[in-house]
């Protein structure tokens, strides 16, 4: 599945709000859902999230618009 992505990228984000480990479970599980989303690791202690996707399946914009939806706020790093 994630052979055929001409290029994966890994990028971190810097997340606001999040408050406990149920903050960063949420963020994971509907970022990682995400169309060309291949790993999310999210840090509560270190306030950042690193998203591997393919570039030619989803932005940067998209996953900072999916985190903000969610009620957090993110930009990147």
């Amino acid at each position: 599945f994630f052979a055929n992505m001409s290029s994966i990228t890994k990028k971190v984000f810097n997340v606001d709000g999040m408050t406990c480990q149920s903050c960063v479970k949420n963020i994971e599980r509907n970022v990682g859902k995400m169309d060309g989303v291949k790993t999310v690791v999210v840090s509560l202690n270190d306030k950042n999230a690193s998203v591997e996707f393919g570039s030619d399946k989803t932005t940067e914009q998209a996953i900072i618009e999916k985190i903000t939806s969610l009620g957090f706020q993110a930009k990147l790093k």
